[in-house]
């Protein structure tokens, strides 16, 4: 078998909050890692998150338009082995749903298998495809309580459904699922000599592998902080989530096992906001007075009564990769947005 340090990993939307951990994991696990980005400024942002990588074991592609599969000919050949695709086009205002949103993101997803079919067959051995829960979930079904996704679940909406949502956030899932359909459908028809993982998390948390300078990031590892100075404890809409660490090697497990070939994998534990808050509280006395108390303790069962539940067994039986408890990504993600709280203050 070829060792990791003979190895090069393209990774697309490497600036991304879940692409610099993905690697980071990957560089710490002796691969070599080519990123591919949309602009210099995204560039510079690897370059600084991993100084003594660059030039050694990093490189970057500057690919401005994830769409046209002709834009990957200077980041793939025949040197890389395994691709994963975490990028997604940049959606502004969405006036037409299949313009602005259905076929960037079907034609996102797809183009990249082109072009790895096209510029890196040799080499290449496998994909993984970053997918996301949502495209697991049937919305017609609500929150759902008493049931729990898992892998068997398909997301049902088509392409004609999705072209009169109104909802942008509805519009979304519907993406998300579409381009994942897409990316089956363009294996079963084109066979090609490598194969593919699709990886499913639900939210991703957890602190940020570069310094955040505000809490009021973007990213959806800042929703951790959305609990402090709230209100009351915020309504559940979300079910399960993975700490970005976590992902990251869930990820560079699902390039090492042989298993994995063809596989999806829902890669999530139990969440919610009560137990988040909990620990919270528990962990950092110097926040108690800034979040809300609500019902200590009754977190998980007041969420099996609300809102589905998912099972995300299976990375750990195949991958081998047990997740953080929800008190670790909880713990630390509030020590880094305390630190930017400072940062702002000074």
């Amino acid at each position: 078998m070829v060792s990791p340090s003979e190895q090069t990993i393209l990774v697309t939307g490497a600036n991304g909050y879940i692409a610099l951990h993905i690697i980071n994991e990957l560089l710490q696990s002796d691969y070599r890692v080519r990123g591919a980005v949309r602009s210099q400024k995204a560039s510079d942002k690897v370059r600084e998150t991993f100084p003594s990588y660059w030039g050694s074991r990093l490189e970057i592609a500057i690919v401005t338009d994830i769409t046209n599969s002709k834009n990957y000919n200077g980041a793939l050949d025949d040197t890389i082995t395994a691709v994963i695709h975490t990028a997604s086009p940049v959606h502004g205002v969405v006036e037409d749903n299949i313009r602005d949103m259905l076929n960037p993101a079907i034609q996102g997803a797809t183009a990249i298998l082109d072009a790895v079919s096209r510029l890196a067959s040799s080499s290449g051995r496998r994909v993984i495809h970053l997918s996301s829960l949502p495209a697991m979930l049937n919305p017609a079904q609500g929150f759902r309580p008493g049931y729990t996704y898992s892998e068997k679940d398909y997301n049902p909406i088509t392409f004609d459904e999705a072209v009169s949502i109104a909802d942008r956030s509805e519009l979304y899932i519907a993406s998300k699922s579409l381009s994942e359909r897409a990316v089956w459908d363009w294996f079963s028809q084109n066979k090609p000599s490598f194969d593919l993982v699709c990886i499913n998390p639900s939210m991703i948390l957890g602190p940020h592998l570069d310094r955040i300078e505000s809490t009021q990031t973007t990213s959806t590892g800042a929703m951790l902080w959305a609990i402090v100075d709230a209100a009351s404890i915020p309504a559940l809409m979300f079910a399960g989530c993975v700490d970005a660490r976590d992902c990251a090697a869930i990820i560079r497990a699902a390039i090492e096992t042989p298993e994995a070939s063809g596989q999806r994998y829902l890669v999530a534990r139990h969440f919610d906001w009560q137990t988040a808050a909990d620990i919270a509280r528990e962990h950092h006395p110097e926040l108690a007075s800034r979040i809300p108390i609500g019902e200590p303790g009754s977190g998980k069962s007041k969420a099996e009564e609300r809102i589905y539940q998912v099972d995300g067994s299976k990375v750990v039986q195949q991958l081998g990769i047990e997740y953080r408890s929800l008190a670790t990504t909880v713990t630390d993600s509030m020590l880094e947005f305390l630190a930017a709280e400072k940062r702002e203050h000074n």
